[in-house]
């Protein structure tokens, strides 16, 4: 590869520069958009890997339920001693935490609190101090690194002190017992601190509520050694001695272990932890092998439609003394140059792209990471391979050829319009799976926010709620029913849409007693009329219920714990019958990823979340709405910031996931039909190319444009229903799986495959329309003249 054969390289680029911009633009894009897809996937299927230890580590389930009470974790560390350590823990129970030095205030997104034996169990590298020591006792707190940064700067903090305020705790001194590493984004822990177990001791509640089994409230994780058998631990978690179980959750009480690395795909009901899709993820993964085929086959199609063309150049260079070897260097320069030239715009673009990928996949990638690993042995193959098929094997296949057939422009085009065909075929056929994907997603998205909750949630403003609040909220909801855009006010314990909480108590039910499991709301006695939420039978809550414990609970609780009559059942705790005093309609607690299962209502004056009703639609008077509070909320709740929200966008931000993987489909789509396009034209061009002198004759011969038009177009149409024939079924299978995912979904409806076959047949003519017709425009004197 000389110094001449690069400079004709290049002189041959330049003199074919539209089809060199194809060309080359094609391949960058699909190895570029594959590399950044496939570096997404490499994370996802290997997070958590980077954490010390892990491969010793384990999630502990209890009757297939991640969530796990403080009871069940001391009972399997004085049943199992081969566990080496054992660690439980959970987001704080405050809905607002801060820490103040000297006069400032920081604000802690997400706090978790643990037991003493979390950093033993998961051992993230340390920036100042012992982690496995930091939460021996109470009152103790670790930092991430930019967590410290922000609060003490460059300064080492091990034993400074900080005021803790949360809506649980106030002006509790904690000591900063470690800092640790910022967390990977290959990491599905997302914390900004975690503070001690021990520190929740000063809560009234607390101690009562960690000696109850049944208060699931953990996600539990194990370590064990390297020589302990998996398979017999679970052995013997699943005979575990039931001696000192409650008689209530001995048949519940079915413990085992499985990886940790596990969790973040397979485990989504530990809310503490981020999850992933794994059947999302397995068409990401396809979608960018698909690009990266598209791209890869439509530069090949093309580089051996340009060498054909060149056929005669070739056959004068072996006249002229150029013997089969100046042939392959001759063509392997052409190769290289272009692949070289390709090598540098794909990181030119992953690096432009990068953005863009982290803000969509909310990661943290680097161009080294898109470069590394198996991803850098991808590209440098896939690059080889092109070489050789575009720069070796040709100038092997032609050197070898006789003068004469280069001479005469010989070539078996039978055989390659086969291969041309079937890669149409496989280019639209992955167009039009895209396509249909696209509409139902957004279709599912539309059903899912147009779908009935059960509950209005339409102008419905809400706030966590704090100490200071809670302690004067009868003066606090006179005020703020004064502000004339509020219609009514109302408290509940957890966010609609996100009660994860889980319940476990006795019922006796017509003499009989049974254990069930529900999720738990307290709420003011208005919620169910604020919400839109209709009695069933019964009463709702009075003055006396929060004394007397009543409950409330949904159809599904009635129909799942088999009641009959309100009076035939009764809840025990604490040693006390409480009365079921109503039943209430259904409705979506949670997302509608879950089918609506049993919760149980208890009223109360004031809790954790409060919502407000507005009377007016428009942005100024919400805003004036909202500005309102903000002023009575200063007066009573100074040290507490307002954080509002409203309703409606949070119920909307539950499908985040669905959104994402959205938006990733569109690109690729759109990325896929831009690939397609590109092969089109090569494909018409060699055509065109082919069947210059036949479309010379026939427009001798009388025909018209649209005739010609119509020729070159015919085959192309044929192709494409073929294509939609083999995508349907493929994209049927597809949809239908990742629907099956969800609790509520739209129906897989037949204008879905019809309304993609359409679109893609519409991009397939509009694309080569415009070159078929130049072609027919050409004077019939030229086409016959064509060399």
């Amino acid at each position: 590869m000389n110094f001449y054969n690069i400079k004709i390289s290049y002189k041959n680029l330049l003199k074919n520069k539209l089809v060199s911009s194809i060309n080359i633009s094609g391949l960058v894009i699909g190895i570029t958009i594959s590399l950044l897809v496939f570096a997404y996937v490499n994370k996802e299927k290997n997070m958590d890997q980077e954490i010390p230890e892990i491969e010793n580590t384990y999630t502990l389930i209890n009757n297939q339920d991640p969530d796990i009470s403080s009871e069940m974790v001391r009972h399997v560390i004085k049943e199992i001693p081969e566990i080496e350590a054992i660690t439980y823990v959970r987001h704080v129970w405050s809905t607002q935490n801060m820490l103040k030095r000297n006069n400032d205030n920081f604000t802690l997104d997400n706090l978790l609190i643990s037991d003493s034996s979390f950093f033993r169990v998961f051992k993230f590298e340390a920036v100042y101090g012992n982690p496995e020591a930091a939460l021996n006792s109470a009152d103790k707190i670790v930092l991430t690194h930019s967590v410290a940064k922000k609060i003490f700067g460059n300064k080492n903090p091990i034993g400074e002190e900080l005021l803790y305020n949360s809506t649980q705790l106030q002006n509790v001194i904690v000591e900063v017992g470690a800092v640790i590493k910022d967390l990977s984004h290959y990491c599905s822990w997302e914390f900004d601190a975690i503070i001690s177990l021990e520190t929740n001791k000063r809560i009234s509640w607390f101690e009562e509520l960690e000696s109850l089994w049944g208060a699931q409230n953990y996600g539990a994780f194990v370590k064990i050694p390297s020589n302990i058998n998996v398979d017999a631990l679970n052995e013997k978690l699943s005979n575990i001695s039931t001696q000192n179980v409650p008689e209530d959750y001995k048949e519940e009480t079915h413990y085992e272990i499985q990886k940790f690395t596990r969790a973040y795909n397979e485990l989504t009901g530990i809310s503490i932890l981020k999850h992933g899709n794994p059947r999302t993820l397995r068409v990401i993964q396809i979608i960018g092998l698909f690009i990266l085929l598209l791209a890869c086959i439509n530069y090949i199609n093309l580089v051996v439609a340009q060498k054909i063309k060149r056929l005669k150049n070739i056959g004068i260079l072996k006249v002229v003394g150029g013997k089969k070897g100046k042939v392959i260097e001759l063509l392997a320069t052409e190769s290289a140059l272009v692949l070289f030239i390709t090598s540098i715009l794909v990181i030119v673009l992953s690096n432009f792209l990068l953005v863009g990928l982290n803000q969509i996949t909310n990661s943290e990638f680097t161009l080294l990471e898109i470069f590394s690993g198996s991803n850098l042995i991808i590209f440098a193959s896939l690059i080889a391979f092109t070489f050789l098929l575009t720069g070796i094997i040709p100038g092997l296949t032609l050197g070898r050829k006789k003068t004469t057939s280069l001479l005469k422009n010989t070539t078996n085009s039978h055989s390659k319009n086969h291969l041309r065909n079937a890669l149409l075929i496989f280019q639209f056929s992955i167009t039009i799976v895209l396509l249909c994907g696209i509409l139902l997603i957004n279709k599912q998205i539309d059903y899912m926010s147009e779908l009935d909750p059960g509950f209005e949630k339409e102008q419905i403003l809400y706030a966590t709620t704090n100490p200071q609040i809670q302690k004067s909220c009868k003066a606090f909801n006179a005020e703020i029913k004064r502000i004339p855009e509020i219609n009514d006010i109302v408290y509940a314990s957890s966010q609609l849409g996100e009660n994860g909480s889980n319940w476990g108590l006795t019922m006796i039910n017509k003499g009989e007693e049974q254990e069930i499991g529900f999720a738990n709301l307290y709420v003011s006695p208005n919620f169910f009329d604020f919400f839109g939420i209709d009695m069933v039978r019964g009463e709702q809550f009075d003055q006396f219920s929060e004394a007397n414990s009543d409950w409330i609970f949904n159809s599904t609780a009635f129909k799942q714990f088999n009641i009959d009559k309100l009076e035939d059942a009764t809840i025990r705790r604490n040693g006390k019958a409480t009365k079921i005093i109503a039943e209430v309609e259904d409705f979506n607690h949670e997302s509608l990823h879950s089918a609506i299962r049993p919760i149980a209502f208890r009223s109360c004056e004031t809790s954790n979340f409060i919502y407000f009703k507005t009377n007016q639609s428009s942005v100024a008077s919400t805003q004036r709405c909202i500005h309102s509070i903000s002023k009575i909320w200063e007066n009573i709740s100074p040290n507490f910031p307002l954080e509002i929200k409203y309703l409606d966008a949070s119920w909307e931000a539950l499908y985040k996931k669905e959104k994402q993987f959205q938006r990733i489909l569109n690109y690729a789509t759109i990325i896929s039909i831009l690939i397609s396009c590109l092969g089109l034209i090569s494909l018409t061009y060699f055509i065109v190319e082919t069947h210059t002198k036949e479309i010379g004759i026939r427009k001798t011969n009388g025909a018209k444009t649209f005739e010609i038009v119509k020729m070159l177009n015919t085959d192309l149409v044929k192709w494409v229903f073929i294509a939609c024939i083999i995508a349907c079924p493929i994209a049927w299978y597809s949809l239908h799986t990742w629907l099956s995912s969800f609790a509520y979904k739209t129906e897989l409806s037949w204008w879905i495959f019809a309304l993609a076959g359409i679109i893609a047949m519409g991009i397939a003519l509009l694309t080569v329309s415009w070159q078929s017709w130049r072609a027919a425009k050409i004077n019939p004197v030229e086409s016959l003249r064509y060399e």
